[in-house]
């Protein structure tokens, strides 16, 4: 069976974890995040979970040329409607 990122159209998904509205974590790929519940953080923000929110995107593509700007321009645009927070996890989405 195919992997889904070589069957076409398939969505590629984009996922915030924001914490005071602020990108915490995210992630582009083939599922996205529903709850923040779901989200790798770091056990000392365990307690700041009433402040996170998770949001979510996608992008319909077609072919490989659509899949890679689904990761390298579509998603990236969509995260910079955000600031990224000073605590953020891993490397920065922009």
């Amino acid at each position: 069976m195919p992997h889904w990122s070589d069957t076409y159209p398939h969505n590629v998904y984009a996922s915030v974890l924001l914490l005071d509205e602020k990108i915490y974590n995210y992630k582009v790929g083939g599922s996205y995040w529903k709850t923040p519940l779901e989200v790798k953080m770091r056990y000392s923000d365990f307690d700041k979970i009433d402040r996170m929110t998770v949001e979510h995107t996608y992008f319909e593509v077609n072919n490989s040329e659509e899949h890679n700007a689904a990761f390298e321009v579509l998603a990236r645009d969509w995260f910079k409607k955000w600031e990224i927070h000073e605590n953020h996890i891993g490397a920065r989405c922009y």
